[in-house]
């Protein structure tokens, strides 16, 4: 028997005693279980913090991998994006206007010529035409040359090379009638020197300034593609960056704080200097390429379509003047087709070159000005119009040909010069934008793979000594 039976068990009570009152009897309390106390958290094991540093390296490493790529090819859309405007649709622009005032001066050398009532006064400047179109003939040639380099658009520089054959041979025997008559008067070359140019000025008009606009055209359609795409590459990589880079940190701020917990120590340096370097890149990336992308979408709102809309306000302005000049020469039954093509190109001169609504403030003073100019050039056709319905031939051609203040020859030159002052203002803001855009991922991929470089060095350190604790 035990010492607690002893302890609980009583002797019945006499019979005669069952009906007294029951005596209070303690109860002994039950043995609780026996509990354990709670002792110092065991360190994991080398295996589990074996496969915590692996999972920080390769989640680090695929970052670098996926901050590279993006850099380059984000980098690499820019600057085809760049070189296909500076390269390619700028010179189809400059084309289409060398084209187009090529043959205005052609056009204009016809008008110079003696004067009505004096033999031996020249009226007219016919040197100053035949320098420019000898100037623009170099041009194009220099920029027929540039164009050709691009195999892709080989067929149609073939066609402006053979067009332009054609409208040289033309125009040259023009020239080539109109010297033999030296003593004709103003505005009156011979009618066959005339047919002759104006056969090359259809030339002009039906085979090399249309092709010389597709040309141009295929360009500005590449690159507003390219704008679409680097856009796009930027925005993506950009969200892709940040949510690796968001995953990535999130496990190395949980390691961080397994690591404290299972080791006593309030932060790992090591783990929380690569940490620190996952911050850095994914913020500098993220943000990098969402500037980018902002200034790609900037520099084609704001700098390659305004310049777009002026370089082809430049070589219709061209065309306009070529009309002017071939109906100065022109009887009046063909003058009246001149005239009205005229029109019809003035008026869409009116529409390209006022200012959109993405001109700011500080450029509309220069729109304005480039207004003002046109307005010179207009005034000066409407006199050349009203001389010439009144038979005062002589001061017409000098108003045509001559080079002053007042003189269509300089004032349309003063608004074309104007002009293209404007436009190289919108391609410079284009290319400034389009550069920093490029420079926004400067040092890129260097930068992001040597400094996610050395978070894999601090991850391999920091988990070191506890590694060498378990040997």
């Amino acid at each position: 028997m035990t010492t607690s039976q002893e302890t609980t068990e009583r002797p019945a009570a006499p019979a005669g005693e069952q009906g007294a009152a029951p005596q209070n009897t303690a109860t002994a309390p039950r043995p609780e279980a026996y509990r354990a106390r709670p002792g110092p958290r065991r360190p994991a094991g080398p295996r589990r913090l074996g496969a915590r540093a692996v999972t920080a390296l390769v989640l680090i490493g695929t970052l670098c991998a996926l901050a590279v790529v993006a850099g380059v090819n984000v980098r690499d859309d820019t600057a085809q994006l760049r070189t296909t405007v500076s390269e390619r649709a700028e010179a189809a622009a400059q084309l289409r206007f060398a084209l187009a005032d090529l043959d205005a001066q052609r056009a204009d050398t016809l008008a110079p010529g003696t004067s009505a009532t004096d033999a031996e006064v020249t009226v007219g400047n016919q040197l100053n035409a035949l320098i420019t179109a000898q100037q623009r003939r170099t041009q194009i040639s220099d920029l027929l040359r540039q164009l050709g380099g691009d195999r892709a658009q080989g067929d149609r520089v073939r066609s402006l090379l053979d067009a332009l054959g054609r409208y040289d041979d033309l125009s040259g025997r023009a020239a080539y009638v109109d010297e033999q008559s030296p003593a004709r008067d103003a505005g009156h070359p011979p009618r066959f020197a005339v047919a002759l140019n104006v056969s090359a000025g259809q030339i002009m008009r039906d085979d090399l300034l249309p092709v010389a606009t597709e040309l141009s055209s295929v360009y500005l359609r590449q690159a507003e593609s390219q704008q679409a795409r680097a856009h796009d590459a930027a925005v993506r990589w950009a969200l892709v960056l940040g949510l690796l880079g968001a995953v990535t940190l999130a496990f190395l701020l949980w390691w961080q704080r397994e690591l404290a917990r299972d080791y006593r120590r309030s932060v790992n340096p090591a783990v929380a200097l690569g940490t620190a370097a996952v911050i850095a890149v994914t913020l500098a990336g993220t943000l990098s390429l969402a500037a980018g992308a902002a200034s790609v979408d900037g520099a084609v709102a704001r700098g390659l379509r305004p310049w777009t809309r002026l370089a082809e306000a430049r070589a219709v302005a061209a065309e306009a003047a070529a009309a002017q000049s071939r109906w100065f020469v022109h009887d009046a039954a063909f003058g009246a087709g001149d005239q009205a093509q005229f029109g019809q190109l003035t008026d869409r001169l009116d529409t390209l070159l006022a200012p959109g609504g993405q001109a700011t403030a500080d450029e509309r003073p220069a729109y304005q000005d480039v207004l003002t100019r046109y307005g010179h050039f207009r005034a000066d056709d409407t006199r050349l119009r009203s001389l010439k319905a009144s038979g005062n031939i002589d001061e017409a051609a000098a108003v045509l040909t001559e080079v002053g203040r007042g003189d269509i020859a300089f004032d349309f030159w003063d608004f074309a010069t104007t002009l293209d002052g404007l436009a190289e203002r919108q391609l410079a803001d284009f290319t400034a934008q389009v550069s920093d855009a490029h420079a926004a991922l400067d040092g890129w991929p260097a930068l992001p793979a040597g400094t996610l470089g050395v978070a894999g060095v601090m991850v391999l350190l920091g988990v070191r000594p506890r590694l060498a604790e378990y040997r």
